[in-house]
């Protein structure tokens, strides 16, 4: 009799100290809800309507998921299993870990590289259209250009991706680089070639992020000095100055926020000009596209006006384009760098007020489909 007294009044006991449990673990100061780095939004609220009750079991259900107090330990229990005991990604839709500590992003990237996106001939046709219609309007204004097509690290560092991942012979960002050959020559700017010969050299992007870093930000701008000096002979273009590197340790990037394990690292080097001469000069205030989420970066101006007889010049670019920033702005009198949330528009209104003497656009290839007006997928 005493036992079954016992059972009746157990559960009762545990259900209420499960729901006060929360309460007093936060006062007691252990670690319970967390909502660090799952860039999305979450549910803060839920609402009762009389007349849609069938939504509020989804809802109530969503909303408790988010605000769980024990979220961040289980999700960080969840992490460090797959991480560490399979060495598998705790998200594999997200990202996926190669060879010798190695990350790449999964999803688009991995279809672009098993060649699952390849351009027809009608979308590398739209690409042609476009360009030939830049080309006039530049041209017009005896405003040199050229597009640099940044490539995913999965396209440099292959050797490091997963045994399982195939990647295609063909792609389509070779098929755009053939395609467009004949009729713009000079148009691509081709990094591959030269990052492929340094990559066992230097390290040439980050593991913990998608993007690449300053070392390849250098060779990079090798490549752009070298191409403007055929383009522009009579131009005071100067060689890179002198620097020095400074090596961190960072704890950051896409893949450190979707591995969710706080202690990866790995070591970054910046560059650090020793004798700077440019100066962040005051924005021309173009309009901001609406909404965009990076609204600071949509226009970076520079000067340096210890430069006689320089180059004026204007990068459309994306994220990839912020890695340059401490060296182009050195080499030119002046750099005005635009990024117009990922479209990569001829931006027409910009050029009749800066009236630069070279255009350069620079974005990732797997979103070289956006330079299209139709937005070529």
């Amino acid at each position: 009799m005493k036992e079954s007294k016992f059972i009746k009044y157990l559960l009762p006991f545990l259900f209420i100290i499960i729901i006060i449990a929360p309460a007093l673990l936060s006062f007691s100061g252990i670690e319970g809800f967390s909502r660090k780095d799952e860039n999305r939004s979450f549910k803060d609220s839920i609402s009762i309507n009389i007349n849609k009750l069938d939504n509020f079991p989804s809802d109530f259900d969503e909303f408790a998921a988010d605000n769980f107090f024990f979220r961040s330990p289980l999700l960080k229990m969840f992490h460090y299993m797959k991480f560490y005991t399979f060495n598998i990604s705790p998200h594999p839709e997200k990202a996926i870990i190669g060879r010798d500590g190695w990350m790449f992003k999964s999803g688009e990237e991995l279809e672009l590289i098993s060649g699952k996106h390849n351009f027809s001939k009608d979308q590398l046709n739209d690409f042609s259209a476009e360009w030939r219609e830049r080309k006039v309007y530049l041209d017009e204004r005896n405003i040199p250009f050229f597009w640099i097509i940044a490539p995913m690290k999965h396209m440099i560092y292959t050797d490091k991706l997963p045994y399982n991942i195939h990647v295609s012979k063909s792609n389509r960002t070779e098929m755009l680089k053939k395609h467009m050959e004949k009729e713009f020559p000079n148009l691509i700017l081709d990094p591959i070639p030269y990052f492929l010969s340094k990559k066992d050299s230097l390290k040439l992007y980050l593991k913990l992020d998608n993007h690449w870093n300053h070392r390849a930000a250098h060779l990079l701008t090798e490549l752009i000095l070298e191409k403007l000096r055929v383009q522009f002979p009579n131009k005071n273009i100067i060689d890179i100055p002198k620097l020095h590197w400074e090596k961190e340790k960072i704890q950051k990037g896409y893949h450190y926020n979707v591995m969710g394990i706080d202690e990866l690292t790995e070591e970054n080097e910046l560059i650090v000009i020793d004798n700077p001469k440019s100066v962040e000069a005051e924005k021309y205030g173009f309009p901001i596209i609406e909404d965009f989420a990076y609204p600071w970066s949509y226009e970076n101006r520079y000067t340096n006006t210890n430069l006689k007889n320089g180059l004026r010049v204007l990068i459309i670019r994306d994220s990839f384009g912020e890695a340059i920033i401490p060296l182009v702005r050195e080499v030119f009198s002046e750099t005005l760098l635009i990024f117009d949330a990922w479209e990569y528009k001829l931006n027409e209104e910009i050029i009749e007020k800066f009236k630069p003497d070279v255009v350069i656009f620079l974005g990732l290839e797997t979103h070289i489909g956006n330079f299209t007006k139709d937005h070529t997928k």
